[in-house]
């Protein structure tokens, strides 16, 4: 496992938590029938980092098995580990012993155990190779030797030997290939290659603990008992809530404070009467039933609970509910006689948003009136003729409509013209150079003056 060391300039360092083992553990195998003899190693010496793997080596062509146990002294009574067989393992087509590598491992608990076996098979695969590919070869090569001597008579300087040839009879002589291309015959060499295939092997264990087998079986009879116990809560559950909902309910329709006065004297005491004989069930037949009938009879129990409380909920909040209104048609009121009396904060407003106003306080003032009347007479046992989400409903229309009138902003004021700016600099520039022409006029006839004017 690797945990992060913080140093004290702020960065992080990984280091690796190692192991070592107790105790020395060998293995030991039996001779083989191929020639290969019996053995016994010492893989993990003590105080050996763990977890480690190892790999073993063995030329085996049938099953073996292979046996671990403590050496030197150590303080358990029974030194076997255990013993593994190696199974599947099978001579090569030649009947030859195989290769067979076991990998043998200690985790970080201590535990040695044979993790994977492996068959190495080598086999011997024919490719062939066609002869096309030399004589192409050799008429590019012939090719290129007229290419030479034709430099090489042109007057470029050159080595050749005109008098090698290729050998006769040579195995690899292109003109033999080329005669066994145009006969038809050896159109292609063979040629061998070997190639190596990893077979996986099964592995039966004998330990002092349980097998693969053996734990996948209790793995498995665990997550039952977990489904089992999970379904035995939600079950548990379900019968809680039914039962705390009983005696929620029988108490609360029993009592004048909370839902006796909004059933009828017949209706709660029938009721009260089939609380009482669900409590008796829960206790007898009803003690260990499947969670779907209890959550049935929960459902049942609030449908007729549920409506009493909303019952009681409306008698209580309906009376707030209408003084709210009542303060929402009264504060419209007065905004109504600052109208009348023409207050400059409502100078703006016309004819129409006034009447518009006047008649939406005077529908909801009548709404209102008719709707204390209704609930005033109304029996508590039975469902209320306004609801509360009504009242707030109609509170909030009316309000919309009247603040759409009376938070109108006025009209802004007409804003005063801007002066052109263009004109007020083409005036100035205008002035500018009339002042100028002045100047220069004035200039003009002094000089003149200065030059004819009479000399004494």
């Amino acid at each position: 496992s690797h945990c992060i060391i913080h140093s004290d300039k702020g960065k992080h360092r990984y280091a690796v938590l190692e192991g070592l083992s107790n105790y020395p553990i060998s293995v030991s195998w039996d001779a083989s029938p191929g020639g290969e003899s019996a053995g016994e190693i010492e893989v993990f010496p003590k105080n050996h980092a763990i977890p480690f793997s190892k790999m073993l080596t063995f030329y085996r062509q049938e099953p073996f098995s292979i046996r671990a146990k403590y050496v030197g002294n150590i303080p358990y009574p029974d030194r076997e580990i255990g013993t593994w067989t190696i199974k599947d393992i099978r001579p090569s087509a030649e009947g030859k012993p195989q290769k067979v590598k076991v990998k043998v491992r200690v985790n970080l608990h201590g535990i040695m155990t044979i993790s994977s076996a492996s068959l190495y098979e080598a086999k011997e695969s024919v490719e062939t190779e066609s002869v096309e590919e030399p004589v192409q070869k050799e008429a590019q090569l012939n090719q290129q030797n007229s290419t030479e001597q034709q430099q090489s008579e042109a007057g470029t300087p050159m080595d050749t030997n005109t008098d090698a040839a290729p050998e006769v009879g040579s195995g690899s002589s292109w003109t033999k290939k080329l005669s066994a291309w145009f006969s038809g015959e050896g159109d292609k060499e063979k040629k061998k290659k070997q190639s190596v295939k990893s077979v996986e092997l099964p592995i039966q264990s004998i330990t002092n603990g349980f097998s693969q087998v053996e734990l996948n079986q209790f793995t498995e009879q665990e997550f039952k008992m977990i489904a089992s116990d999970k379904q035995e809560k939600e079950r548990a559950d379900a019968r809680n809530a039914f039962e705390e909902y009983v005696y929620e309910l029988r108490n609360k329709v029993s009592s004048e404070d909370e839902l006796a006065l909004y059933m009828l004297e017949s209706n709660r005491d029938a009721l009260v009467k089939q609380l009482d004989d669900m409590e008796n069930w829960l206790y007898e037949d009803g003690e260990d039933c499947n969670k779907q009938v209890y959550i049935d009879k929960l459902a049942h129990l609030k449908s007729i609970g549920e409506p009493v409380q909303t019952r009681k909920v409306e008698s209580e909040l309906r009376p707030v509910v209408i003084e709210d209104f009542a303060k929402s048609l009264q504060l419209c009121g007065k905004e109504l006689d600052l109208i009348r009396s023409n207050d400059a904060k409502y100078a703006h407003l016309t004819d129409e948003d006034v009447s518009k106003v006047d008649q939406a306080f005077k529908s909801s003032y009548q709404w209102l009136e008719q709707t204390r009347a209704k609930s005033s007479n109304a029996p508590k046992h039975l469902a209320p003729p306004i609801t509360v989400a009504q009242i707030r409903q109609e509170k909030s229309n009316f309000e919309n409509t009247v603040n759409s009138v009376l938070n109108k902003p006025p009209p802004k004021a007409p804003s005063p013209p801007k002066e052109d700016k263009n004109a007020g600099d083409q005036q100035k520039n205008s002035q500018e150079q009339s002042s100028e022409q002045n100047t220069q006029q004035n200039s003009e006839k002094q000089e003149e003056n200065m030059e004819w004017s009479p000399t004494n």
